[in-house]
């Protein structure tokens, strides 16, 4: 039986096998797995707005001010994303590169990466309601201190840029997109075997295409689709490795917010609360993969009173969990004290 407890109050952004990165406002530092802090901790340089956009939950999670991303780099420096900045922090606290020629507030929360070389990856996401932005991915191989255009998709393809991840089974980075066209032609699945050099294109054309991350195992890629606003149900879907068909497992009661992978071969996967007309309640709810490949729930919470403008309901796990065994995530927008809270396995 999985059960999980209240660790801290934050937002779990990095999961190492000894240690959880976890952020506050505009500190991040590192927290053991008893939630006692190991380290010093890092802030986010800015000025008394940007401070004050970040007093309390409901003005932090209404501006945006706060930190999304976080990735330990290969040179030990950290990579720090917070509102239309990408900072890099040296181990002792000094921020060496600011880097502001990306689009969009922040990626999505799976979206950037680094490989196994050190190369980063950091997708665009923003709204681009007239589809009239170009849509890039970035690609630095120097630690983040120069970035590089790795892949351009031109205004009027598709909205916005997803998720981009390394799959440590195939050794081979996967990328998706979104989110509506014409017979849901902006859904896409991408493969790229040459380090982000090229990118082929391995499914479109379905609202079953549209993830904002994958799970990985060795067979299948497994995930959740993030549909709850289009004329039909919500999916929970796999596409088989050696032939790259999907199938539809079962239908899932809201859209999936969040999916983990875990390197004892576990998979979690999490259902938010957004409004959307294919959504069954207003309860987000984790779930874990079976071996039959069917979902057990195993944690759920209610959606609290703030409005969905300022915070959708979602469970959201941090980065890094590939190497890890122990599940964490954390809650926002959700009632009973998990406004922003960071839950552990017990």
């Amino acid at each position: 039986m999985i059960a999980f407890k209240k660790l801290i109050e934050g937002r779990a952004l990095y999961q190492e096998p000894d240690k959880i990165w976890v952020a506050k406002g505009r500190r991040f530092f590192a927290v053991d797995y008893d939630g006692k802090r190991v380290g010093r901790v890092f802030t986010v340089p800015g000025g008394w707005k940007e401070r004050l956009m970040t007093c309390g939950r409901v003005l932090t999670q209404g501006s945006r001010n706060d930190i999304r991303i976080l990735l330990p780099l290969k040179n030990e420096n950290l990579l720090v994303v917070a509102k239309r900045k990408v900072l890099i922090f040296s181990r002792d606290g000094k921020v060496v590169n600011i880097w502001t020629g990306f689009q969009g507030n922040k990626p999505g929360h799976q979206g950037a990466c680094v490989t196994p070389d050190g190369t980063i990856f950091f997708t665009e996401y923003l709204l681009n309601p007239k589809r009239d932005h170009e849509i890039r991915l970035w690609r630095s191989k120097d630690d983040g201190m120069s970035w590089q255009i790795a892949k351009v998709f031109d205004p009027g393809d598709i909205r916005h840029l997803h998720f981009v991840k390394w799959d440590e089974y195939a050794q081979c980075l996967w990328m998706g997109t979104g989110d509506y066209g014409e017979n849901g032609a902006e859904n896409r699945l991408y493969q790229s075997v040459d380090n982000g050099d090229s990118w082929r294109l391995v499914g479109q054309y379905s609202q079953d295409w549209r993830a904002i991350g994958v799970c990985f195992t060795e067979n299948y890629l497994y995930w959740g689709t993030d549909a709850g606003s289009c004329p039909d149900t919500v999916h929970f879907v796999r596409m088989n490795r050696q032939t790259e068909q999907l199938e539809v497992l079962e239908d899932m009661e809201g859209p999936c917010h969040g999916c983990a992978s875990y390197k004892d071969g576990r998979a979690f996967f999490s259902t938010g609360v957004e409004g959307g007309e294919n959504e069954r309640d207003n309860i987000a709810r984790m779930k874990i993969l079976g071996g039959d490949g069917k979902l057990q729930t195993v944690w759920e919470c209610k959606k609290d009173w703030l409005p969905l403008i300022v915070q959708y309901g979602v469970m959201r796990f941090p980065l890094g969990t590939d190497n890890c065994t122990r599940a964490c995530f954390t809650t926002m927008g959700l009632a009973g004290g998990h406004g922003e809270t960071i839950m552990i396995e017990k």
